[in-house]
């Protein structure tokens, strides 16, 4: 079974969970206070997956365009430096 990112979008949250447990790949994971965030592939495109700690629930699972994720995270190291080497 092979679907595009289209057809991925029709599915409800617990169908989407339930592909990329089956045929998606953790590609990175990060977390940002009690918000994890995980990007997957699957078929021919990515998914991020975002899970609240605090509330023990998947609140996000939705394709994305993988330099779009590209540039956010380096956006946030950037900021991270930053604020590290005090400025």
């Amino acid at each position: 079974m092979k679907i595009t990112k289209g057809e991925y979008c029709q599915f409800n949250l617990k169908s989407k969970v339930e592909l990329l447990k089956e045929f998606g790949q953790l590609e990175f994971e990060r977390s940002f206070g009690s918000t994890e965030v995980r990007i997957f592939t699957i078929y021919d495109f990515y998914v991020e997956v975002i899970y609240n700690q605090m509330k023990e629930e998947i609140e996000k699972v939705e394709p994305v365009n993988f330099m779009d994720i590209l540039r956010m995270y380096d956006n946030m190291t950037n900021e991270k430096n930053k604020n590290e080497e005090g400025g």
